[in-house]
């Protein structure tokens, strides 16, 4: 048979022969020039003798195995160390380093002013939290408190701390900063029940939720039982009412008493604030017991304030109107004292 393979082609083949990956026909081809030309069967037999020996192949096999063995291993080295590290980390995080102290983490037990100076007790909401770090800083007469929370551990094991941060210069005291909570401005500690009652202030009357979210905040509902809202807003004066369901106690009116005075403060547009109950004695009959605007700044303002100042050796002076009361939290403060002094529906229990 014809041999048509030239040198050049059987040399490019060789490797593939030796290795066994030609194809029936081409292999014969190769044999066949292979038999013929003495110069490639030598250069076939010198490429075969350049090949590694079975004990050759072996050793490289294993010192590829052990490089292999090897690389793992430092990679599983580098993953554990890594881990080591996050957890460290995380640790460090949660036991030492924490986060900025959030108002809402913690209890105000005990707050008194004793010479210019604001005496705090504090505890932790959660039992397992501690904090550390406190520290009081003062810029343009506010001080800030601030604190580091942090899990409980043997490092930081008190929730609890009693501060005394000096008032001299001092306008206002915040914690957290003055995103946080505000505790005192201009010479009353503020209550939260104070703040809450700011945030509800609105400029309409004829909105049903502003009235339904202060009787809310005082916990009418839990202290009331049965009773409706309603509003009239059709004509001056604007009004709303709140109507018992049955014939109401003492401390009962005097906490809707309470209740109608912060209306007016609160809701801008206000004009009077109503209750209606059951007479005594004939419970077919409704009474209607009014807060007039005018009357509460002429007359009701001045006499409460009064009280609280014999009561208490103040020298508060009334504001000229009630609404004026809302200006800051310190105001409004003073207002929910005058009346707790005076009524003693028990205002301050509600997150006093």
């Amino acid at each position: 048979m014809k041999n048509d393979l030239t040198c050049g082609v059987v040399r490019d083949l060789l490797p593939n022969y030796i290795d066994g990956l030609l194809c029936v026909e081409s292999r014969q081809a190769v044999d066949r020039h292979l038999a013929d030309c003495s110069a490639c069967a030598a250069a076939l037999a010198a490429m075969r003798a350049q090949e590694p020996s079975a004990e050759e192949q072996t050793r490289e096999v294993d010192y590829l195995k052990r490089v292999k063995l090897r690389n793992n291993r430092k990679i599983i080295a580098a993953v554990v160390c890594t881990a080591v590290v996050l957890v460290t980390a995380l640790l460090a995080k949660l036991f030492l380093i924490g986060t900025p102290l959030q108002p809402q983490s913690v209890a105000i037990t005990e707050t008194a002013v004793v010479e210019d100076t604001l005496h705090l007790s504090l505890m932790s909401v959660g039992s397992g939290n501690a904090f550390h770090g406190w520290h009081v800083e003062t810029e343009n007469g506010i001080a800030s408190i601030y604190a580091r929370d942090v899990l409980v551990s043997p490092l930081y094991s008190s929730g609890d701390a009693d501060l005394e941060i000096s008032l001299e210069g001092v306008q206002e005291v915040w914690l957290g900063g003055v995103s946080g909570r505000l505790l005192w401005q201009d010479g009353v500690v503020i209550s939260p029940l104070a703040l809450e009652l700011m945030e509800a202030r609105a400029p309409y009357c004829g909105d049903p939720a502003a009235s339904a979210r202060i009787a809310e905040i005082l916990r009418l509902p839990d202290r009331l039982g049965s009773y409706t809202f309603s509003l009239q807003t059709d004509k001056h004066p604007y009004e709303v009412t709140l109507e018992f369901g049955e014939q109401p106690t003492g401390e009962q009116l005097s906490l809707v008493t309470c209740y109608n005075l912060l209306t007016l403060a609160l809701v801008d547009n206000l004009e009077s604030s109503l209750f209606k109950r059951p007479a005594y004695g004939d419970l077919s009959m409704i009474v209607n017991v009014g807060m007039e605007l005018d009357g509460v700044n002429d007359m009701v303002l001045p006499a409460l304030v009064e009280e609280y100042n014999a009561a208490n050796g103040a020298d508060w002076e009334p504001k000229a109107s009630i609404k004026d009361y809302t200006r800051s939290p310190a105001d409004l403060q003073r207002l929910l004292m005058v009346l707790d002094s005076f009524y003693g529906p028990g205002l301050f229990t509600r997150g006093g």
